[in-house]
């Protein structure tokens, strides 16, 4: 059944009234305040307001959309759990994409699947040109309903109108009465230039930056929403325009792409059986001539990195852009793709040695915690082009983006500050070298590590920095918005360990 048009302003005061209370918890939630726990909180009451509201837009409940549910309810979940600045800031940015891709997979009018690239740019087209588009929507949901055709119209202007006209008529004149007012008495003219101190005299605080973030963010909930329920777009191109999207793109013949392989096979075959034939003797102390370890470990990884990139463009031109060929030819394609696949791994295998190396000698850091993890994600990303190699129905794209997101989760969930200062106070026991200042520079998933080393015997050399973090610590205010149990742990260890 159609709606009328004042049906559908009334069903959309509501949503509005909603999205503009959501922008008020958020200001309370986010407005001079750290994020924490109030990060998962207010992803909630935000699926809450989607979920209460475009729930018609939605597509039916499945795994796929269920599970990016719960990978941005843990990336959000991770500011109420750990105290990490690294993922504090890039889940500023993660979290908001995550949440967009999952919005408009979820209610997209598109209907696309969750690991087609064109996702990003419909979510971006919601969050931007669609919101832009809906801003209209919140007027006109205010405006009077429209007059009756049959009920004759009253003669003259309405009676808002004549007092408009009354004011716009009253105003120059009221301006020179007040002029020549101002001229004729001079206590009026004092006062008249005392008003100016009186108005810069009030102050708002910060009720009134509250009050425009809340409203802002409640007209961007609501017009994101709109964009979902009724999407805004030109009808589509009909005829032989669309036709040159349908046809087939040219592909390499395979013979150019088995040859190219042929050549660079070669050259990385060579370079992987020199690389073995001293790298695992600097294990042992045998460097390469006048090189020491820092020397050593720095030169061509940045290099290894960059090839290994470049063999996974090479990678996708021989499985998907070359015609796959028949028989000898096909299997003889596919054997140089795994062989690239294995030559990449082991140039990869020799970067990751180096900086294993130079951690080793140098200590770790979260620089080097996080290069190593992108290092294992593009191992797996090569074992899962093997697959692909092998299995070529084995949907590539889809399982890359799995792969991906599961691999930034696990990141955020592995502790990386509580690793660095083990690893670190391990090497300590080997050597003397141990830097104190940026191990008490760490967050709070690192305390529970600090505080264990310190309380020992041969861990005194920590005591007094544990003191001083503990003075630091204890004496921070915190607001409930921003707690999160590594601190809320960190602070109470460090409060037995003062004791």
């Amino acid at each position: 059944m159609n709606m009328t048009t004042v049906d559908r302003k009334k069903s959309l005061l509501l949503p509005i009234a909603a999205a503009l209370a959501l922008g008020g918890l958020h200001q309370l939630l986010f407005f001079g305040k750290v994020p924490g726990v109030s990060v998962p909180l207010f992803l909630l009451l935000f699926y809450a307001y989607f979920w209460t509201f475009g729930r018609d837009a939605m597509r039916p409940p499945e795994r796929s959309g269920l599970l990016l549910t719960a990978a941005a309810l843990l990336l959000a979940l991770t500011y109420g759990l750990f105290d990490n600045p690294v993922f504090f800031v890039l889940n500023l940015i993660a979290l908001p994409v995550l949440v967009a891709w999952q919005m408009t997979y979820m209610l997209g009018d598109q209907r696309r699947s969750w690991h087609d690239p064109m996702l990003i740019a419909d979510a971006i087209g919601y969050a931007v040109k669609q919101t832009l588009l809906h801003i209209p929507d919140l007027p006109a949901a205010f405006r009077r309903k429209p007059k009756q055709e049959n009920k004759p119209e009253p003669e003259g202007d309405s009676a808002f109108k004549q007092v408009m006209y009354g004011l716009l008529i009253a105003l120059p004149v009221l301006t020179v009465v007040l002029i020549l007012l101002f001229s004729a008495d001079g206590v009026l003219r004092t006062m008249a230039g005392e008003i100016p101190a009186w108005f810069a005299q009030l102050t708002f605080g910060d009720g009134a930056a509250r009050l425009v973030w809340a409203v802002l963010l409640g007209v961007f909930f609501f017009t994101y929403l709109a964009g979902f329920r009724s999407p805004r777009r030109p009808p589509p191109v009909q005829g032989p325009a669309m036709a040159s999207f349908n046809e087939p793109s040219a592909k390499f013949q395979t013979l150019v792409t088995v040859t190219l392989m042929v050549t660079l096979n070669i050259v990385y075959v060579l370079f992987v059986a020199f690389q073995f034939s001293y790298l695992f003797g600097a294990w042992q102390g045998v460097l390469p001539e006048s090189a020491s370890y820092a020397e050593y470990t720095r030169s061509g990884f940045g290099e290894l990195i960059g090839v290994t990139f470049i063999n996974f463009a090479l990678l996708l031109v021989g499985m998907y852009a070359t015609d796959p060929g028949q028989g000898k030819m096909r299997s003889m394609l596919n054997g140089l793709l795994v062989l690239l696949v294995c030559c990449s791994a082991a140039m990869l295998g020799s970067a990751f040695s180096r900086l294993l190396m130079y951690e080793e000698a140098y200590g770790y850091t979260r620089l080097r915690f996080l290069v190593h993890a992108f290092m294992i994600f593009l191992f797996l990303l090569l074992v899962l082009f093997a697959l692909c190699i092998r299995f070529r129905r084995l949907p590539l794209g889809r399982w890359m983006v799995a792969l991906a997101v599961c691999g930034y989760l696990a990141v955020n969930y592995s502790l990386m500050d509580r690793m660095i200062a083990l690893l670190n106070l391990q090497r300590e026991q080997a050597s003397a070298d141990l830097d104190l200042d940026y191990l008490m520079g760490l967050s709070s998933d690192a305390v529970p590590v600090l505080v264990e080393y310190g309380s020992r015997e041969d861990g005194k050399a920590l005591d007094s920095w544990l003191r001083k973090k503990a003075v630091d610590e204890l004496t921070e205010r915190r607001e409930w918005q921003s707690w999160n149990m590594s601190d809320w742990r960190a602070l109470g260890l460090l409060k037995r360990y003062v004791e």
